[in-house]
Parts: C-alpha cells; sequence; structure tokens
C-alpha cells in the first residue's frame, strides 16, 4: 500500500493507505468518545479497535487517537488465513474483502494488511432469531454439568464456551446497553449487554471496545476473543441471563449449522 501523510491541522492529520485513510486527531479540551466518534460519523467501537485507551471515558487533551475513514477494521493476516476464514471472522463475503482491498487473487500472506470496511461487516449474520451468533467458531463448551477443564470436578456451566483464533471480532448478541466493561475474576475482560429482562456476557476477551453506559446495536463490534482469566485457550464464554437466571444460550441462538448465512442464500455454514 502506497502511504502519503498530509498535515491538515494543529488538531489533525491525515494519513492515505490505498483504499482508506486513518487520521490522527489530537484530543481538545471537552472532548468525549461520543462526540469525536459523532463527528467522524463513525462507531465509538471502531475507535477503541484501533485505540489502547487506557480509560475511554476519561480522554487527555493532546491525546492522538487514530479514526479510519471509511470506517472499518485492519486486518493483519497470519499463519494459516485464507480470504475464507477472515470473511467468515467478519460475517461478509470473500468478493466483498477482494473489492475493498483491490485484490485480484485470493492468494494472502503473512503479514498482509487487509482492510475491512464496516459497511460490509455482518452481511452473513444468522437473523433468524431476535439473537445473533456472537462470533464464527467451533462450539467447544455445552451450557450445564461438565468437567472443568482445569479443576477437573463437575461443575455448572452458566454458558457456552465457542473456541476461535486470538483477536477474532466479538459482536453484540443483541441490542441494548452496556452495563460492564472490564475485568471480572474468572471472567477476564468481559463484557455485559443488559437489554429489557435480559443480560448477556461476554468473557475472555483479548481487548474491550465497549463503554459502559453505551448503547449497542446487534452486531456492534464489542471486542476481541482472547484467553483471559480462568482459561486453557482462545475462545468466547458467552452466557445469557433472563430473570436473573442462567438459560441455555443454544435455545436463543440460530442453528449451529447456519451461524454464517448469506443475505443472497448463496452459502451457510456452521462453525468450523
Amino acid at each position: 500500500m502506497k502511504r502519503l501523510f498530509i498535515a491538515f491541522s494543529l488538531w489533525f492529520c491525515i494519513t492515505l493507505l490505498g483504499g482508506y485513510l486513518t487520521v490522527s486527531y489530537v484530543v481538545q479540551s471537552g472532548d468525549n468518545l461520543y462526540n469525536i466518534a459523532k463527528k467522524f460519523r463513525i462507531s465509538p467501537s471502531t475507535i477503541l479497535d484501533w485505540n489502547n485507551l487506557a480509560n475511554p471515558l476519561k480522554l487527555k487533551a493532546g491525546q492522538q487517537i487514530v479514526v479510519p475513514q471509511p470506517e472499518g477494521y485492519l486486518y493483519v493476516v497470519k499463519q494459516g488465513d485464507s480470504l475464507y476464514s477472515i470473511a467468515r471472522a467478519f460475517f461478509t463475503s470473500v468478493s466483498d474483502i477482494l473489492i475493498a482491498n483491490d485484490l485480484n487473487s485470493e492468494l494472502i500472506k503473512p503479514g498482509q494488511k487487509l482492510f475491512i470496511p464496516q459497511k460490509i461487516v455482518g452481511k452473513a449474520f444468522n437473523t433468524e432469531k431476535g439473537y445473533i451468533w456472537p462470533v464464527y467458531g467451533v462450539l467447544s463448551s455445552p451450557y450445564g454439568s461438565r468437567v472443568h477443564p482445569i479443576t477437573r470436578q463437575m461443575s455448572f456451566h452458566s454458558g457456552i464456551d465457542i473456541a476461535a483464533p486470538e483477536g477474532t471480532p466479538v459482536f453484540s448478541s443483541t441490542s441494548g446497553v452496556v452495563v460492564f466493561a472490564g475485568e471480572k475474576s474468572g471472567y477476564g475482560l468481559m463484557v455485559e449487554v443488559k437489554s429489557n429482562n435480559s443480560i448477556v456476557r461476554y468473557g475472555h476477551l483479548s481487548k474491550i471496545t465497549v463503554y459502559e453506559g453505551q448503547g449497542v446495536e446487534r452486531g456492534t463490534l464489542i471486542g476481541r476473543v482472547g484467553n483471559t482469566g480462568i482459561s486453557t485457550g482462545p475462545h468466547l464464554h458467552f452466557e445469557v441471563i433472563v430473570n436473573s437466571k442462567t438459560v441455555n444460550p443454544l435455545a436463543l441462538l440460530p442453528s449451529s449449522n447456519k451461524v454464517y448465512v448469506l443475505k443472497d442464500g448463496v452459502e451457510a455454514a456452521g462453525g468450523e
């Protein structure tokens, strides 16, 4: 990708990277994350995904924030990746990624940077039920009684585990308000989203891309898969609490054979 650096003003500067650009914005007195996101017409979650902010609710004047234009995510290809695995992680299509990155071949290599525009993300969410699958992965542990993978004792598992590579995007399964975003005992980095009489928990994240009090829509990026807390490998702990009691998330989600469904019906896939 060709780089072109443009100094625009004392408040921000622009770097052009192929089909997209990044803006380095200097936080001004009185700024907050919501207002900055509104100024650039993107979600606060996108800003948090691009930046490592110690406290998103307390920005400091002079602090620099990177903002992508158009809105989207940067993905660095890892060993073993294919455009198909990347497309499924972002619930989009291979053809859309090819077009967005001006690629004429599906061949990719480790270290290569791909831009995933927000407008193509979520095209393959299965929305046949009120909840969508929050991540594309493999169901590795069910809800209910099980032998705990660490203690080796029988215990009750209050959610389901979905194994996926570290850094895989995690999307909000429902619309609601973030009531917790931080570290919580065995859950590691965790997000809780409240919607009417339910609370949805997303645990063991490597990164959180929402803040407490933020309203999120179904499909909003809330974090990245990780291995934090009491965990034996990268996965998402997905838990649903209705009227103060946990329920089996599989009863609320679309079939595990149809985690990924392109809207035109061309392709459907379950967790790999």
